[in-house]
């Protein structure tokens, strides 16, 4: 028996004509923002989950107030971004809130947010100013790091037969542009070489134990990498530098 596909599309456009789509109600799915909105979140939400996904994070301390949108709703946010295998952590002590990606081995739960690998002194600079900030927590006093103390850092872990002073002083600032305009775990300040470290630090590289830390530096001084080569993958999917995904 043939099937007559023109009699089943009239069939259909009867049933969408005697029982069409419901409007939408804007007391519960709010107004449509453009032509075709099926989303149900006001604007300022779905203003606040953009600003999570491009990440690295939010802190208290910026001027939208986006931080503070984002601890009101977190359970409404939550349940979108599980969809995305996110998960939101907010630490409301440090006032900072940033994505992680869940844990599953299932394809195609890789989140969206692309992790760009660090080098072997990126990761050692950034475990030392996570000491720095613990040894401020509780005083009152932000962390503050310069120039020179980078330098300093670097020139502790690096191979001397590989970078002479101004190699070491190339890889320095070019650590400090990464960390101030991507990853923004380095604040500016009225100084030009100074710079505060972020509160989001600690969620980025969360270690319970400063112990910890200092023997995973020496894990790292213990066997040198090959210049530039990628560092612990653990310390990179925590520190989310919010790229788009090519």
């Amino acid at each position: 028996m043939i099937e007559n596909p023109t009699a089943e599309t009239e069939e259909y456009d009867e049933l969408e004509e005697e029982y069409p789509e419901p409007p939408r109600d804007v007391l519960i799915d709010g107004p449509e923002l453009f032509p075709g909105d099926t989303g149900t979140l006001p604007l300022k939400l779905r203003q606040a989950l953009i600003r999570l996904l491009r990440g690295p994070y939010l802190d208290a301390n910026s001027s939208d107030n986006v931080y503070n949108t984002v601890v009101d709703n977190q359970e409404q946010l939550r349940v979108r971004l599980s969809e995305l295998f996110l998960e939101l952590v907010v630490d409301e002590d440090h006032k900072v809130a940033l994505l992680r990606p869940v844990e599953m081995a299932e394809p195609h739960t890789t989140a969206l947010q692309r992790q760009r690998e660090m080098t072997r002194e990126e990761t050692l600079l950034l475990l030392r100013m996570r000491l720095v900030l613990d040894r401020h927590s509780g005083t009152g006093n932000e962390a503050t790091i310069a120039r020179q103390d980078i330098i300093d850092v670097l020139e502790q872990y690096v191979d001397p037969q590989a970078h002479d002073a101004k190699g070491v002083e190339d890889l320095a600032d070019a650590a400090i542009r990464k960390l101030v305009t991507e990853r923004r775990l380095l604040l500016p300040t009225e100084l030009d070489d100074v710079w505060v470290i972020s509160n989001a630090l600690p969620l980025a590289l969360p270690y319970e134990h400063i112990g910890d830390i200092i023997t995973y530096m020496n894990s790292l001084t213990e066997a040198p990498a090959e210049p530039d080569a990628p560092e612990n993958a653990d310390t990179d999917a925590a520190l989310n530098d919010g790229e788009e995904p090519a």
